[in-house]
C-alpha cells in the first residue's frame, strides 16, 4: 500500500495531494521531504509510513540541502530516536549516520557497475569516499590497492568501522581532496562529486596515470550536458561512457562520465 493510500481516510483531499509520493530508505531509516504545509500532520505521516513498512523504524524529514564540503544534510527526527543505522547493499554492510555523513542508496546500481570495470592489480582512489560504499564493494570483489579520501572525520571514522565489518583493508585519508597528500599516481579514480564541485576533476587528473580512468559524477540539467561534454573533450578527456543516473531535484539529474586520460 502506498503512503497516500494509507493516509486516505486520515487527511482531507487538499492535504493528501501534498503528501510526497517517494521517500528513500537507508537501513531502517526513511528520509522524506514533508512540505511545511503539512507541518501539523508530519507525525501522522511518519506513523503511517512506518506502519506500512516493516523494515522502517525511524523517520527523518529532510529540511535542507547539503550545506558544505562535508555534504552533511539537514534533517528533523520525527519518529524514532536515532540517525544511525546499518545499510545492506550488494552483499556489503555499512554503518551510516545520516545526520553526520552523506549516503545515497540511489547509486547502488552504479556501485555494482564500477566494480565490473575495475581490474585486478590496479591502484584505485575513491575521492569523497564517505562511509565507503564504492570503496568496500570494489575491494571485496577485486584484488586492488585502494584508498579512500574524505574531508569529513565522521565519514572516515565510519569507513574504518565498515572496513572491519566487511573484512577488507584499505587506506583511509582524512584530507581536503584539493590538497590530498599523495606521492603516487592512480590507475583509476572514483569521484561521487558533491553538487557544484566539478573543479575537483582537475585535481583528479593530476593524480591519474596516463591512460587512467576517472568515474566522474556530476549534476546537470539536460540542456547543459552537450556543452559539458565539449568542455571535457576540450580539456583532453576521452569520454568512454556516460549515463543519466536519475533525478535529484526539479530538472536536475546526476550523471556519470567514464573518462580516460590521454
Amino acid at each position: 500500500m502506498s503512503l497516500k493510500s494509507a493516509l486516505g481516510n486520515l487527511l482531507p483531499d487538499e492535504k493528501l495531494r501534498l503528501v510526497p509520493k517517494r521517500f528513500e530508505v537507508i537501513g531502517d531509516i526513511a528520509i522524506i521531504n514533508i512540505p511545511m504545509a503539512l507541518e501539523d500532520e508530519k507525525h501522522l505521516i511518519a506513523e503511517a509510513l512506518v506502519s506500512g513498512r516493516r523494515d522502517v523504524r525511524c523517520v527523518l524529514r529532510k529540511t535542507g540541502t547539503h550545506r558544505d564540503g562535508m555534504r552533511v544534510g539537514q534533517f528533523e527526527l520525527i519518529l524514532g530516536g536515532r540517525t544511525e543505522t546499518i545499510h545492506r547493499e550488494n552483499n556489503c554492510l555499512f554503518h551510516v549516520d545520516i545526520a553526520g555523513t552523506y549516503f545515497s542508496g540511489k547509486l547502488a546500481y552504479e556501485r555494482g557497475r564500477i566494480v565490473q570495470e575495475v581490474k585486478d592489480g590496479e591502484e584505485v582512489l575513491v575521492m569523497f569516499c564517505g562511509v565507503g560504499p564504492f570503496l568496500i564493494q570494489i575491494k571485496k570483489n577485486r584484488d586492488v590497492n585502494i584508498t579512500g579520501l574524505d574531508i569529513n572525520p565522521v565519514a572516515c571514522s565510519l569507513l574504518k568501522k565498515n572496513l572491519e565489518l566487511n573484512g577488507v583493508e584499505a587506506g583511509v585519508v582524512l584530507a581536503d581532496c584539493a590538497v590530498a597528500p599523495f606521492s603516487k599516481l592512480f590507475d583509476r579514480i572514483v569521484m561521487p562529486t558533491p553538487y557544484g564541485h566539478d573543479y575537483f576533476l582537475d585535481h583528479a587528473g593530476a593524480l591519474l596515470r596516463p591512460g587512467g580512468v576517472v568515474h566522474f559524477y556530476t549534476f546537470k540539467k539536460d540542456f547543459e550536458v552537450d556543452h559539458f561534454r565539449k568542455l571535457l573533450e576540450d580539456k583532453g578527456w576521452h569520454i568512454e561512457f556516460y549515463r543519466d543516473c536519475g533525478n535529484v531535484a526539479m530538472r536536475v539529474k546526476r550523471y556519470v562520465f567514464d573518462l580516460r586520460k590521454a
